[in-house]
C-alpha cells in the first residue's frame, strides 16, 4: 500500500469505524425484533453522532513532520521544541488565532493574560490534540475553524475570543 493512501486511511479511520458500526447496527435493527431492534436503533443513532464528530476531527488534520511536540494534560496545553516552547492553561485562554504560513507552516496562536502568546505550528507532532481543546471553548464555531484551516488564509484570523461579561 502506498504511504499516502495509508496516511489517508489512518487520518479517516475513526470515520470508517463509525460508519461500519452504523451499517452493522442498521442491518441488525432491520433484521431483529423487540428490545434488540430498539437497542440497535439507539446504537445506530449514537454511531451517527460519533461519525459526525469523527468527520470534524479528520478535517482538522493530522499532518505531522513539523517542529516540536504538543501535549495536553490536566487543562494545560504544552508545546516544546529543542530551543523554545511554553504552556498555557485552557481556562486562562482569551483567544485562539490562526496565523498564515510565512516561511514555514501556518501556526496557532493561543493567548492568555500576562504571558507571551504560545505559537504552535499546525504540523507539529501531536497538534491534532488541539481539536479536543478547541471544541471545549465556549462559543467556538467549529465549522468556521475547519473552513479557515482549509482555506489557508493570508492574514491572521481570530478563531475564538473569550466573551467577557460587562459589569454595570
Amino acid at each position: 500500500m502506498r504511504p499516502e493512501v495509508r496516511a489517508l486511511i489512518w487520518q479517516w479511520r475513526e470515520v470508517l469505524i463509525a460508519l461500519l458500526v452504523v451499517a452493522l447496527m442498521a442491518w441488525w435493527a432491520a433484521s431483529s425484533f423487540g428490545v434488540v431492534r430498539w437497542v440497535a436503533l439507539v446504537v445506530t443513532i449514537a454511531a451517527l453522532f460519533l461519525a459526525f464528530a469523527a468527520v470534524q476531527r479528520a478535517r482538522f488534520g493530522r499532518t505531522e513532520g513539523g517542529i516540536g511536540a504538543v501535549e495536553f494534560d490536566e487543562g494545560v496545553v504544552s508545546y516544546f521544541t529543542a530551543t523554545t516552547g511554553g504552556q498555557i492553561e485552557i481556562a486562562a485562554m482569551t483567544s485562539v488565532m490562526l496565523l498564515p504560513a510565512v516561511r514555514g507552516p501556518a501556526h496557532w496562536q493561543l493567548d492568555a493574560p500576562a504571558q507571551a502568546p504560545l505559537l504552535i505550528p499546525l504540523d507539529a507532532f501531536g497538534a491534532e490534540k488541539l481539536f479536543d481543546v478547541f471544541v471545549t471553548l465556549n462559543g467556538i464555531e467549529t465549522e468556521k475553524m475547519l473552513r479557515q484551516i482549509k482555506s489557508a488564509p493570508d492574514s491572521p484570523v481570530v478563531i475564538w475570543r473569550k466573551r467577557t461579561v460587562a459589569l454595570h
